[in-house]
């Protein structure tokens, strides 16, 4: 067992199976079989900006039962609480998690999108939204800001195969197609300006789904469509 504690020194201690963490997560472990001050102590300590304690419980969650469950439809925070979970699995290298918490976050915004009678989940989605964008913003890396996702589609013995051509960040993606579904309702939102002004490339994302690019659909698994 690994006593993991998560932020300050007074956090709460978490207590996990040394095999749960190294078969999740390819960073923590190399912390629990390297020679690192970790393996003697058996504690590792979390305290980036990313290590937020809802997260990495359902991290936890994730490396027990290969999901992560919060009330989408109970709680006001979701949308938020997914983003955290994201950038939590992109730093310990956890793709599967962090492909699951885009795609619980993006059929949230299906949700909202394409049933009409969810206008207090569009209305929350909106108000959260702001203080969604530095979660993603700020934990992820994107070299191709600006630039419209795609792919190019080859056909080689018969066989098709898609080859990316140009790599964006999925929630970044998410929140600039939301945005851009929402722009007329959203630029009255003096939290969501600021954060424009404060996060020039969400603006600049949000410029390639506006237009005549405005349907807003996934492939029915969970995953947006461009």
């Amino acid at each position: 067992m690994y006593t993991i504690k998560v932020g300050d020194t007074d956090s709460k201690a978490y207590y996990v199976h040394a095999e749960a963490l190294g078969q999740t997560s390819p960073v923590l472990k190399k912390h629990i079989s390297l020679d690192m001050k970790e393996k003697a102590t058996k504690t590792i300590e979390l305290k980036d900006v990313v290590d937020n304690e809802l997260a990495f419980t359902l991290f936890v969650q994730f490396s027990y039962f290969g999901n992560y469950g919060y009330d989408d439809a109970g709680k006001e925070d979701a949308f938020q609480v997914h983003a955290l979970v994201y950038v939590f699995a992109e730093k310990f290298e956890v793709l599967e998690l962090k492909s699951l918490a885009l795609k619980k976050a993006t059929i949230l915004c299906s949700r909202a999108v394409t049933d009409k009678s969810a206008t207090s989940l569009v209305k929350v989605l909106q108000f959260v939204l702001p203080d969604t964008v530095p979660i993603i913003y700020n934990g992820t890396h994107d070299i191709n800001t600006g630039k419209h996702p795609s792919t190019l589609n080859e056909t080689i013995g018969g066989n098709t195969i898609a080859t990316t051509t140009v790599n964006r960040d999925g929630f970044r993606m998410l929140l600039a197609k939301f945005a851009a579904h929402y722009i007329d309702k959203l630029r009255q939102n003096e939290s969501f300006m600021s954060v424009l002004q404060e996060y020039p490339s969400f603006g600049i994302d949000i410029l390639l789904f506006t237009g005549n690019n405005l349907t807003f659909s996934t492939d029915g698994k969970g995953c947006l469509k461009f």
